[in-house]
């Protein structure tokens, strides 16, 4: 397809690709997750992977991957968290901890009960990600991203404006092999 009639296809939709966001959603339960890798601030040898499993949510990315339909498909879909409108991550039912480098057992479940439960001299509460932002100062995100498994639902949603569907289960259109 030539740039002309791409620019066409997304004008008659009222948008073009750097207005929009895709929002994938999945079809089944438990096929979203995120997932945070940490390193300790005075010891880097320590880390730790965190992967929190979600009944559902969803995960968003940028528009200019509709010239690339083949970004769109399959099975597997990685999402920053930090893009569009949030993940809307909701009912929590795993967390699994990998750790690296000499951790002791208490160290460990000390790590895990502050995720859990948060540090009680912190007197908002926080816990998870709201610990590891926002209260304590020993760890570092070194990367984070929401995974998500298919079959899912692709939405073109405005990039700015929460809640604008442009188009509901977008369908990717595969580039024809003219070789």
């Amino acid at each position: 397809m030539d740039d002309k009639q791409k620019t066409f296809n997304y004008l008659k939709h009222g948008f073009t690709q750097d207005d929009v966001l895709v929002r994938i959603i999945p079809l089944q339960k438990k096929s979203i997750a995120h997932d945070i890798m940490v390193y300790g601030i005075n010891d880097k040898d320590k880390t730790v992977d965190i992967n929190e499993m979600y009944r559902w949510g969803v995960g968003y990315r940028e528009g200019m991957e509709l010239d690339y339909p083949e970004l769109l498909t399959g099975d597997y879909f990685s999402c920053d968290p930090y893009l569009g409108h949030g993940s809307d991550l909701d009912d929590l039912c795993s967390v699994d901890f990998s750790y690296n480098g000499e951790w002791s057992d208490e160290e460990k479940q000390d790590f895990e009960d502050k995720w859990y439960n948060g540090d009680p001299d912190d007197d908002d509460g926080r816990s998870g990600m709201g610990w590891l932002m926002d209260w304590q100062d020993q760890w570092e995100v070194e990367q984070e991203e929401i995974t998500i498994n298919g079959p899912v639902r692709l939405d073109i949603v405005d990039k700015t404006e929460y809640n604008k569907v442009f188009i509901e289960d977008y369908k990717p259109q595969q580039e024809e092999d003219n070789g």
